[in-house]
């Protein structure tokens, strides 16, 4: 209880959501306890049906022919991968529910991208690199992983959702999902991902919220 407590305290007292952020959060809280008791709150959430779309810099503006996703830090061989070569990687799908830290999700969303590990092969990650950076376009929002979280089985970067290309404002070419993680994790319009030792302290981060996100 003081765990969950002290977690719910750390996104409540990052920015500043607003009244009506700040009550879903709460309700679906309150509401989760006394229906299913801890086991079951980090899945009060309002569903709504269509994405509220969060941004801090706007859509940002993507070109097939010239987007480039680099991934660069501590690996032997930097590599930049065109979007031809992104799509041309082992696809995973995956079927997963989609919740923000406001209090709103959607249940049942398709994903289809790729694992992480299909990038890092290639680059071949060095033994001190330790987390992983996303970096969006524009270059003002950014978080990270652990390696390990990144390597999980269902993080993956994804360019299609619910049997379509990604929609520009929901980050195409290309964004990170991280299903058990509130989505502030999940960066849109990657163009640069980064191993480093130490790690780095994302976006909503600096203003408070927790850095493993988890739900």
């Amino acid at each position: 209880m003081t765990n969950l407590i002290q977690r719910m305290a750390s996104v409540l007292r990052g920015p500043d959501l607003g009244r009506r952020r700040f009550m879903a959060v709460a309700f679906s809280a309150t509401a989760a306890l006394l229906i299913g008791g801890l086991r079951s709150i980090t899945y009060a959430y309002q569903r709504v049906k269509a994405y509220p779309i969060r941004s801090i810099e706007g859509t940002q503006p993507f070109n097939a022919a010239t987007w480039r996703l680099r991934v660069d830090g501590l690996v032997e061989n930097p590599k930049e991968f065109t979007y031809s070569e992104i799509l041309g990687l082992p696809k995973m799908t995956q079927v997963k529910d989609f919740v923000c830290v406001e209090g709103w999700g959607l249940d049942d969303q398709k994903w289809e991208g790729f694992h992480l590990r299909h990038i890092f092969d290639v680059v071949k990650v060095k033994p001190d690199a330790q987390y992983v950076t996303f970096h969006a376009i524009g270059g003002k929002y950014s978080d990270s992983l652990t390696l390990e979280e990144a390597l999980e089985p269902d993080t993956m970067l994804v360019y299609r959702l619910n049997d379509t290309f990604l929609p520009p404002e929901q980050g195409r070419p290309l964004r990170l999902i991280v299903p058990r993680m509130y989505a502030y994790k999940g960066v849109k319009w990657v163009e640069r991902i980064t191993l480093e030792k130490e790690r780095h302290i994302g976006y909503w981060e600096e203003f408070g919220y927790p850095v493993d996100a988890s739900r």
